[in-house]
């Protein structure tokens, strides 16, 4: 049954679960501070950053916070983002970044076996990107990956666990804000109502749908402070005014830099 999209945030939430108990009771941005969003296509799509956005605009008009900008590549692992790191987040002198990786790094590997290496220098290379941001003054918010498949016994889910712990590891090393949206996904999933269709939260296993985006959403606005009242106060930016609770949804979408393909790869 559709919901409105007045409510689509209380139902996001009621999803989600309680906010984790280290989430700041205040606030982490202040007046004009700029965000950038680096990831994969999933980042690149833009669904999450856009409903980031809809709900600081109307909860904190005050601050006049710029867009946030999006640095989401389609296909990228841990290793593309390092190469573009300097150019597409450090050049642009943001007050925070948002560093969204991990699905590629396991998903394109899935045919063959899990290999310790490949882990290591996925945790270098995440070790490297908080390293630059926060030598040029970046607060950096780690965003683990969500899932792959909506089974949380499917062989990308397992492997997926060991990305995340070790990005958790990275951002206490580091002493940066870690986000564990894959304990999210598996909880919304856990709390999936009754008729929803195997694919609710993605529209293929990996790309978000309108309630997906909202999961993501909700998880960085908590890590930014903001408190689940004000996100429920909130509307998406969603040209609909319901969104179906069941079945496959699309993906909302949102130019990629340099003209990426949003559709090929995490």
């Amino acid at each position: 049954m559709p919901i409105k999209i007045t409510e689509f945030f209380a139902m996001v939430l009621a999803l989600a679960g309680p906010a984790p108990q280290e989430a700041p009771r205040e606030l982490q941005l202040k007046v004009g501070e700029q965000i950038v969003a680096i990831g994969d296509s999933i980042t690149s799509q833009g669904g999450y950053v856009r409903d980031i956005d809809a709900v600081l605009a109307q909860q904190y008009p005050d601050l006049k916070l710029p867009r946030i900008l999006n640095a989401g590549f389609s296909g990228n692992k841990a290793e593309d983002l390092v190469a573009r790191f300097h150019r597409d987040v450090i050049a642009r002198k943001p007050a925070v970044v948002t560093i969204n990786i991990g699905i590629n790094d396991v998903w394109h590997r899935l045919k063959a076996p899990h290999q310790d290496e490949v882990l290591a220098k996925y945790v270098r290379n995440l070790a490297l990107m908080v390293d630059d941001a926060q030598s040029a003054g970046t607060r950096v918010v780690l965003v683990a990956p969500s899932v792959i498949s909506e089974d949380p016994s499917a062989e990308g889910n397992r492997r997926l666990a060991l990305y995340v712990q070790a990005m958790k590891r990275v951002a206490a090393d580091k002493k940066c804000c870690f986000v564990d949206l894959h304990a999210m996904f598996l909880e919304a999933i856990r709390r999936k109502p009754p008729g929803a269709g195997a694919r609710w939260l993605t529209t293929d296993g990996v790309h978000m749908g309108p309630m997906g985006n909202g999961l993501m959403a909700v998880a960085i606005l908590r890590a930014l402070g903001v408190s689940d009242a004000k996100i429920a106060a909130s509307t998406p930016p969603e040209g609909r005014g319901t969104f179906p609770t069941s079945g496959p949804a699309s993906a909302t979408s949102r130019p990629s830099p340099r003209g990426a393909a949003r559709t090929s790869g995490g």
